[in-house]
């Protein structure tokens, strides 16, 4: 079995009520040396130690006393005595005691069992959040990597774009490496494009505007992208920011929001 299958097993192991096939696996299992389900058993009996205890103690009434004692009687007079009567009435006892611990043991069985299930819920969330976190704390660390690279890259060029008109609070810096034709844009209070509109980032020569890529500064990560200046571009003066329709645009279509002369 699993160790995921034998989990399941483990509470009714725990109060010996599994069936001998049942509990002849868990018990192979357990003895491979599983430390997780050996540490996991613990618990299960340290739990079921202490529901006792978190119980409060209640005391039969009369009546039900009354019942049991005249049920005991009967059961006692209806035995052949070749025992003895007391010994006759203590098995009979002890056959009920039995019967009792039995739902006893089936009814914390079932709650250690619903607690079980609940803390593995809870553990498993932590444990999903904290592999979301790790995650985004590696990119977050990837990121800073590659920028830092790029800043110290000897063909790099740092690009300061300020906001046009309308938008004369916001700004945006380009990391441009001219060599692998690389960029990395971090803008900063860019309100978002707007449904169906993208941002386009534009390298402009004292020829043509050349696409450098859409943006959305909406994504908690940087922005960035590849951009190839043809030879015959001629050389690159000026970095512009554009509103365009969802996928970007061939030549600038909006009216430009960030511009930053090199």
């Amino acid at each position: 079995m699993r160790c995921e299958e034998i989990r399941e097993l483990l509470p009714l192991h725990a109060l010996g009520a599994l069936e001998a096939g049942d509990a002849e696996a868990v018990r192979r299992h357990l003895a491979s040396g599983c430390p997780g389900c050996a540490g996991e058993l613990s618990s299960l009996a340290e739990t079921q130690a202490a529901i006792p205890l978190a119980l409060p103690s209640e005391e039969p009434s009369p009546m039900a006393k009354a019942r049991l004692m005249a049920a005991i009687r009967k059961d006692a007079q209806a035995t052949p005595q070749k025992v003895g009567t007391e010994g006759s009435i203590w098995a009979r006892a002890g056959l009920a005691a039995a019967a009792a611990a039995i739902v006893v043991a089936f009814l914390t069985g079932s709650f250690v069992s619903r607690r079980y299930e609940a803390q593995t819920r809870d553990l498993r969330e932590q444990v999903r959040s904290q592999k979301e976190e790790l995650a985004r704390l590696e990119q977050q660390v990837r990121r800073t990597r590659d920028t830092i690279m790029l800043v110290r890259s000897p063909g790099s060029r740092v690009i300061d774009l300020q906001g046009q008109e309308a938008l004369a609070a916001s700004a945006a810096r380009v990391f441009w490496d001219v060599r692998k034709g690389t960029w990395r844009l971090y803008a900063d209070n860019l309100p978002p494009a707007g449904a169906g509109k993208t941002y386009q980032l534009w390298l402009v020569t004292d020829k043509e505007k050349i696409s450098a890529g859409v943006f959305d500064p909406d994504k908690e990560e940087e922005s960035s992208g590849t951009v190839t200046v043809p030879p015959e571009a001629g050389t690159v003066v000026a970095a512009a920011v554009t509103p365009e329709p969802a996928g970007g645009s061939p030549q600038p279509t909006g009216a430009i929001l960030l511009l930053g002369k090199i």
